[in-house]
């Protein structure tokens, strides 16, 4: 939505200008010679404004490229994927055990159970956590802002990767809810981030979370309805 504002600036400011140089140079004038000169003034000022305007269009469209490669780049580091797996694994703990970060009782707990017991939990603790959840949120806090100004196309999140992201959410919503109690702006890009990828693709998101529930009730023994 946003390029597509830059574009239309660009396109009417190429043709006022044009406009404006016809003007000045007298593309109406009244004597035969001053008309065929002033035209071909008027002509190469429209040549020059469209080269302008293709020149701007794919500015735009390079800028776009690269933060797409950037975006990618950078959140397959191995300190962001390691966040995500803390994340997913701290996200599974609230659904089956109902165990959070601010329990008392939490670190003693997450290191207590066997995993043998539980092949998909994985031994954690608070500041590990509190740890992912700053990298993560800084992440799409940063990014969610320039995807909302236009740097960033909406298409980068139209695949898996957009219930990815919120599901990483969803595993820090209670600590994202007690940070906003003296801030009230933290990690809220990547709160309206999630808001945006779950409008834009409603359907796709629903069919994830469908197929998720199932995989949670016949694999994990988890029958809840989130």
């Amino acid at each position: 939505m946003r390029n597509n504002t830059k574009k239309t600036l660009i396109i009417v400011g190429s043709i006022c200008s044009t406009i404006v140089i016809c003007i000045v140079f007298g593309f109406f004038g009244n004597k035969e010679e001053d008309i065929i000169m002033n035209r071909l003034v008027g002509i190469v000022a429209i040549i020059s404004g469209l080269g302008s305007l293709l020149m701007g269009i794919a500015s735009i469209f390079s800028t776009s490229l690269d933060n797409v490669r950037e975006y990618y780049a950078t959140g397959d580091t191995p300190d962001m994927s390691n966040a995500r797996h803390v994340l997913y694994n701290y996200r599974y703990i609230k659904m089956k055990y109902g165990k959070s970060v601010f329990d008392a009782d939490f670190d003693v707990w997450a290191q207590q159970i066997p995993e043998e017991e539980d092949k998909a939990l994985h031994k954690t603790n608070c500041q590990e956590i509190f740890d992912a959840m700053g990298l993560t949120t800084n992440f799409f806090q940063m990014w969610g802002l320039l995807q909302s100004k236009g740097f960033l196309p909406m298409w980068v999140f139209e695949t898996a990767s957009g219930y990815s992201i919120i599901k990483l959410h969803e595993s820090v919503e209670d600590i994202l809810k007690d940070r906003r109690e003296t801030n009230p702006f933290y990690g809220m890009q990547f709160t309206h981030l999630c808001e945006r990828i779950a409008r834009k693709y409603k359907k796709a998101i629903c069919q994830c979370v469908d197929n998720e529930r199932e995989y949670i009730i016949r694999e994990l023994g988890i029958d809840t309805q989130r």
